[in-house]
């Protein structure tokens, strides 16, 4: 009895950190099924699973945003029913995967943000890579990519929580 208590213990202990360890902390391949919008998409994995991802350390204009339909179709054009490797950065309060994705080699994220379809997310991009999104954000404002035709685009974040650009007209 002391002998299986003693074996039981040892494989319980091997056992625990395996299972402790969470399955989002290595990158995996899937493939893109859905898009939901410029920043949010869906991935087929392991064969049988469905994942919602966001795509970390931006924010692409909201739907109902000027460049929000844009962003979505720069997104689907380039990655829908194409397999992404995804690395798993973390889970939001939605549950989604927060994860940076490429594809064959190119950054899926710095793709979206390279065209202007998105600003750094500077609120929760806090990883060493964040800093090339800046760059990337910057070079697309100066050469007026995408959204940054715009001469003062609101941020999605802003946009959020109710603010509309001045159109200038005023009742009073």
């Amino acid at each position: 009895m002391n002998l299986i208590m003693r074996l039981a213990l040892l494989l319980l202990t091997l056992l625990v950190p395996l299972i402790l360890i969470p399955t989002a902390a290595s990158a995996f391949k899937a493939r893109v099924v859905w898009v939901t919008d410029g920043d949010t998409l869906t991935v087929f994995k392991d064969g049988w699973s469905l994942e919602k991802i966001r795509i970390y350390g931006l924010d692409c204009p909201e739907s109902d945003q000027p460049y929000g339909f844009t962003a979505s179709m720069f997104t689907l054009w380039n990655f829908l029913f194409r397999e992404v490797e995804i690395t798993p950065m973390d889970r939001d309060r939605y549950g989604r995967l927060v994860a940076r994705l490429s594809h064959e080699g190119t950054s899926v994220n710095e793709a979206i943000i390279k065209a202007g379809y998105a600003w750094v997310y500077d609120r929760y991009c806090q990883a060493g890579v964040c800093a090339r999104y800046r760059l990337l954000e910057k070079q697309a404002r100066q050469a007026g990519q995408g959204l940054w035709e715009e001469n003062n685009p609101i941020p999605p974040w802003r946009w959020r929580h109710g603010e509309r650009p001045d159109s200038g007209w005023r009742f009073w």
